[in-house]
């Protein structure tokens, strides 16, 4: 496919191909799309699939060698958390023997979801923002509740932002806090999975009656919210409601929690690639427990999960969305 790179860019930034864009050179190898997986259960849902042992390419940096297909959609397993997603991103980018400046990276694989009815176990979120659950201040309240404050623009960052302009502090690249996933790219994933048809299982479907949810799994826009502790309770999700609601000036809503997407994006925006980044995510839990239950016996005995449909449904709907990124033409 020819005209692949060029139409896809053009669609995603309009006439004007990104500066950072270079010849590319027959030493390198350039692959259409990577897929970003974190631990085994996500790379494996992939790795078996005998269309990605057309080329296998060892990166230093990377936990084991990037696997390819023939159409030059890749796949790596990057770690868990943000500073191994980051790391990763950062061992693509420099490596020598590739060329990754028309990539586009997608990290697909399982995440926790809000209690929300509308919003059942085996869902995907296809995420319109990834933000920052760390940053800031998290701390018990006089009143014994958890409770948390932004990083304030009124304090060490007085002397670079104006008083009033705290919003512009809160979403810059530098600090890492929030990031807006490329609108382009975002409609043209959502328009790939319209009549995309998810799995369900017994499981979920047990556990979404447990929760009061929905039992119908289906594709959802949202923001992910990327922290590295395993967090669970209301207090914590109010929190969560709010952080992305003050991140995004109220332009979208809590909806997942994982632990590599803000590394994935922060690193691909300093090399100038951050409008390359989707976010795709399976819902294998919700970060409550279920009515009746407490924290600390949900913590004791282990979280309810629909992982396996999960993942399933997140490698469902990435494919769908490569397949539609692959026949794109000028």
């Amino acid at each position: 496919m020819k005209s692949y790179l060029l139409g896809l860019l053009v669609l995603i930034y309009g006439t004007m191909i990104p500066t950072f864009v270079f010849a590319s050179s027959e030493i390198t190898y350039a692959p259409k799309v990577v897929v970003l997986t974190a631990f085994p259960p996500e790379w494996e849902a992939w790795s078996f699939k005998r269309v990605y042992r057309y080329k296998s390419i060892p990166v230093q940096g990377l936990l084991h060698s990037m696997i390819c297909s023939k159409d030059k959609v890749c796949v790596i397993e990057t770690g868990e958390g943000e500073l191994n997603a980051a790391l990763s991103i950062a061992s693509l980018v420099k490596d020598p023997q590739l060329n990754v400046m028309k990539t586009i990276f997608i990290r697909s694989g399982i995440a926790g979801g809000v209690d929300l009815a509308s919003s059942p176990l085996g869902s995907v979120y296809i995420n319109d923002w990834v933000v920052s659950w760390a940053f800031g201040h998290h701390y018990l309240s006089n009143q014994k509740t958890l409770a948390w404050m932004p990083p304030g623009c009124a304090n060490y960052a007085k002397n670079y932002y104006h008083p009033t302009d705290c919003k512009k502090y809160m979403q810059n690249g530098f600090e890492n806090l929030a990031y807006q996933i490329n609108q382009k790219l975002l409609s043209l994933a959502e328009s790939a999975t319209r009549k995309v048809r998810l799995k369900n299982d017994q499981t979920a479907i047990d556990l979404d009656d447990k929760f009061h949810l929905q039992k119908s799994p289906k594709v959802l826009v949202g923001a992910t919210i990327t922290g590295d502790d395993f967090w669970i309770g209301k207090q914590n999700q109010a929190i969560a409601e709010k952080i992305v609601s003050l991140y995004t000036n109220n332009t979208s809503s809590y909806t997942n929690t994982a632990m590599e997407d803000l590394g994935d994006i922060a690193a691909l925006t300093r090399f100038g690639l951050g409008g390359h980044y989707l976010s795709i995510r399976g819902i294998s839990d919700i970060d409550v427990p279920p009515p009746g239950e407490t924290q600390e016996e949900i913590l004791k005995k282990g979280d309810l999960y629909a992982g396996r449909l999960a993942e399933q449904n997140a490698v469902i709907v990435t494919q769908a969305v490569i397949h539609k990124f692959l026949s794109v033409k000028d």
